[in-house]
């Protein structure tokens, strides 16, 4: 019986460092190849959007079953899995039904995912500030996502749209590993004073 309980301990991540630096892969990918794409059309950042929700989804979701139950990080990455799963996928609807995607519905999907998004990762970072090392992070990131969706607001050629996501997904790639790292050498002393 006291076997038992100490396997589960050891299997259950002690900080969850490594879901920033997973969640980071998607955006890098999917910033670096509209860096280095040509075509920044509404059709190409339709299909940008539809790559990087849907692998963002899976990451989040397969970060949230590696974590230990109690972990705060959990429901954001749930909520986030959700509106990130939903808006890639509408985009790649968009695509596959229509011949000419246009700016209004590439403005419309990825401001309603930055809207969304920011707005959920925000709060959550505010409420778990006392709670997660991660918090400080999700409050940085949120307000980045929504500065996206008030800058697409004002754009208006697609171009910018597809540029400007691009440089979001870029510079939150970067935040991403960074944020990860920084909880994994923070945690490092405090787990080895536990031992």
């Amino acid at each position: 019986m006291t076997t038992a309980p100490s396997a589960d301990v050891s299997a259950a991540p002690r900080s969850p460092w490594l879901a920033p630096v997973l969640r980071a892969v998607p955006a890098l990918i999917v910033g670096l190849s509209i860096t280095f794409i040509a075509d920044h059309s509404a059709l190409v950042g339709l299909i940008m959007l539809g790559a990087f929700g849907l692998a963002t989804a899976a990451v989040l979701v397969l970060t949230d079953v590696r974590m230990r139950r109690g972990e705060p990080l959990k429901l954001l990455h749930r909520g986030l899995a959700v509106i990130t799963g939903v808006a890639g996928l509408l985009a790649l609807v968009v695509v596959s039904t229509t011949t000419t995607a246009g700016l209004g519905m590439l403005v419309l999907l990825i401001g309603g995912f930055a809207v969304l998004a920011g707005g959920l990762e925000l709060v959550w970072g505010i409420r778990h500030r006392d709670r997660s090392a991660l918090a400080r992070d999700a409050v940085v990131i949120g307000g980045g996502t929504l500065a996206l969706a008030v800058v697409l607001a004002f754009v208006g050629d697609p171009v910018s749209a597809v540029g400007f996501f691009g440089a979001y997904a870029v510079v939150l790639g970067v935040f991403l590993v960074i944020a990860g790292l920084s909880a994994r050498w923070t945690a490092q002393p405090k787990e080895h004073t536990a031992s």
